[in-house]
């Protein structure tokens, strides 16, 4: 344990108990501001601005940008891309119950679940309708803000990164969500079933929400050992 102490604290020259929960306690402090605040502040920036007419034309001008690539097959995998989010998570939470993770799966089931349905409930109360520029191939006819989608992929790769923050391909795991969260919003947006504004508060919101469930739960317990 002095071990341990030395490695991370003792640069900073207090190796004591006190010293090392001062660390701890300034960590949960920036990750408090950066992972909750910061998202929620950026959230609200864009709820009050969804009516904004210089937003919503250069909103517009971008979704129209990306009906020039119009084409059948696209769509089609853009579509194929929007399903894979909700098979991944239940996937995902299938794998941390068949190996009996139980904190792991229930960490998963409030962080994704409960994103989606907080998305859910803000969609109900902001009620902004979605893009009607052209006829979507699968129309939709529920609210757009923010992009449920895009919170539940935001959800997948936080946790996912929370998770497996400690492996030696946790880069890699980094790479792969980032990846994913700007494929799923793509999509969403060439779809026509979302305004950027939509996509970018749907990320804000779950970045938020998965942060303050995985400091709730303490992250110490959160991590997926080698098997």
């Amino acid at each position: 344990m002095k071990h341990f102490v030395q490695q991370y604290f003792g640069k900073q020259g207090d190796t004591t108990l006190f010293g090392v929960e001062r660390h701890i306690q300034r960590f949960r402090g920036a990750l408090f501001l950066l992972g909750i605040v910061l998202p929620l502040i950026l959230f609200l920036a864009l709820v009050d601005n969804i009516n904004n007419v210089s937003f919503l034309t250069a909103e517009r001008a971008f979704l129209w940008s990306l009906r020039e690539y119009a084409e059948p097959l696209i769509g089609q995998i853009a579509k194929e891309v929007s399903t894979l989010v909700t098979v991944i998570s239940i996937s995902i939470l299938a794998y941390w119950m068949y190996l009996r993770l139980w904190r792991v799966a229930f960490f998963w089931l409030v962080a994704i679940g409960g994103a989606a349905i907080l998305g859910s409930l803000i969609k109900t109360v902001i009620q902004r309708t979605r893009p009607d520029l052209w006829l979507a191939v699968f129309p939709h006819t529920s609210f757009g803000f923010p992009s449920g989608h895009a919170t539940q992929s935001m959800a997948i790769a936080l946790a996912s990164v929370i998770l497996l923050r400690g492996k030696n391909w946790a880069p890699m795991v980094v790479a792969a969500g980032v990846g994913f969260v700007m494929l799923v919003g793509a999509s969403r947006m060439y779809l026509g079933y979302h305004y950027p504004t939509d996509i970018l508060a749907g990320w804000m919101l779950s970045f938020a929400w998965v942060t303050a469930v995985a400091m709730l739960f303490n992250t110490r317990y959160l991590t997926i050992q080698s098997r």
